[in-house]
């Protein structure tokens, strides 16, 4: 689980891009034109700037807050964004916790490895010591708790380091309190521990206890997350039904065509709101473990949009960084089905894992504050503004996951288009 060399050499190429282009954060991907058909589309086309206002209203509205306090908290998490990624670059390895208080709140916090540096932080960002492991060991320490719980046929949970608690979150859910794993049996499996580890691996695990970890049972049916079952936003179809929605267009390399959620199987259409006829869609790659997503190319000329609202389009301008989706931050999300875009979205973690009934394990994942999805959201894009951050994958019912399109664009060798 150790973090190889590849990866630690993109991790610091992200931050020097980030760096050098501050907060625009904009992949200019040499987007294919929009064709004849694209342009009869009867959607209302809105500027960069205009989305932006727009989601910072919406924001303001479902939380109840001045649209002035709520702008200038969002200036100030933009401006700590690019604050903590020269942070990253200067200390490696050594911070232990990043957070942001939810906009309208304009304050943040760092924790680092040891003793913090001597170092002057801008004006409401509090910077301390005592973390004893990095975010990377963290989000591992988190993902070998699972392996080890999968390891003893445990299933329907999800693990992830908390960052505000500093703790492990574990997340189980059964239909009845008498099956709940208690936490004498959850102690005993740690110390039990499991063979087969890298020494650093071992040295995590070994050092997991039941004082790392905020341990809850959910009582209920189902799974753990309620999967929702092309220019971003738009239906996709399975022999004509309505399916799922889809995420982003894409560039790959079978073609251009759109991402969407890999738990959603079948799907062979694609509903164009500008074309008299719609495309089909062949099914290219998937990914569900590393991410829940899927590509597809399709019979129609995809552009670098996506639909923000039924009636709504807005360019797609660059993507989020996952390593730059800080706790307090916020997103939106938009679903075909329900048809409704809401802002009122906070990042809670990164590098999330969820084991399912079935067995089946998504890591990797981001979960966010907030459930406004319903059947048929899934693969809808995340976003803010005209920057496209994940792809929807579930809910239940009080929070939401996505995989953030940085992981889709990997994991499948495509990438987002963007103006």
């Amino acid at each position: 689980m150790k973090r190889n060399h590849l990866e630690q050499t993109q991790q610091r190429s992200i931050i020097r891009h980030h760096l050098r282009l501050a907060l625009s954060l904009t992949l200019l991907s040499g987007a294919g034109l929009a064709d004849e058909a694209h342009l009869h589309d009867a959607a209302t086309r809105i500027s960069n700037d205009m989305a932006v206002f727009e989601d910072t209203r919406l924001l303001a509205k479902e939380r109840g807050v001045n649209i002035k306090d709520v702008r200038q908290a969002l200036a100030f998490q933009d401006q700590f964004a690019s604050y903590f990624a020269e942070l990253l670059e200067k200390y490696p390895n050594q911070i232990a916790r990043v957070w942001l208080e939810p906009a309208p709140y304009q304050d943040a916090h760092i924790q680092f490895v040891g003793k913090a540096p001597a170092i002057q932080a801008p004006a409401n960002v509090n910077l301390f010591g005592g973390g004893s492991y990095s975010m990377q060991e963290q989000q591992e320490r988190a993902a070998l708790l699972s392996k080890l719980l999968r390891a003893n046929n445990h299933s329907n949970f999800l693990t992830y380091f908390d960052q505000q608690s500093g703790q492990i979150k574990l997340e189980m859910k059964t239909s009845r309190a008498a099956k709940a794993m208690s936490l004498t049996d959850l102690s005993d499996t740690l110390s039990a521990g499991f063979n087969g580890l890298d020494m650093d691996d071992n040295r995590l695990a070994k050092s997991l206890s039941i004082n790392d970890i905020d341990y809850e049972v959910i009582i209920g049916e189902g799974e753990i997350y309620d999967f929702d079952y092309a220019r971003g936003g738009e239906w996709l179809t399975d022999d004509g039904g309505k399916e799922c929605t889809s995420g982003w267009a894409v560039s790959g390399p079978n073609g251009n065509g759109i991402i969407t959620a890999a738990h959603c199987t079948g799907l062979n259409g694609l509903d164009h709101h500008y074309t008299t006829s719609d495309p089909t869609m062949t099914f290219r790659s998937q990914e569900r473990g590393n991410g829940d997503v899927e590509y597809h190319t399709t019979s129609h000329s995809e552009v670098a949009e996506y639909y923000a609202r039924e009636d709504e389009v807005r360019d797609v301008t660059g993507i989020k960084w996952t390593i730059l989706m800080l706790p307090g931050q916020s997103v939106c999300e938009y679903g075909r089905s329900d048809n409704v875009r809401s802002c009122n979205h906070d990042v809670i973690a990164t590098g999330v894992t969820t084991t399912f009934t079935d067995g089946v394990t998504v890591s990797n994942l981001v979960r966010v504050s907030g459930d406004d999805s319903i059947g048929g959201d899934s693969g809808g894009p995340w976003s803010w503004g005209t920057v496209a951050w994940g792809v929807h994958s579930g809910s239940n019912g009080s929070t939401s996951v996505f995989t953030p399109v940085q992981r889709a664009q990997s994991e499948l060798n495509v990438t987002i288009l963007t103006q």
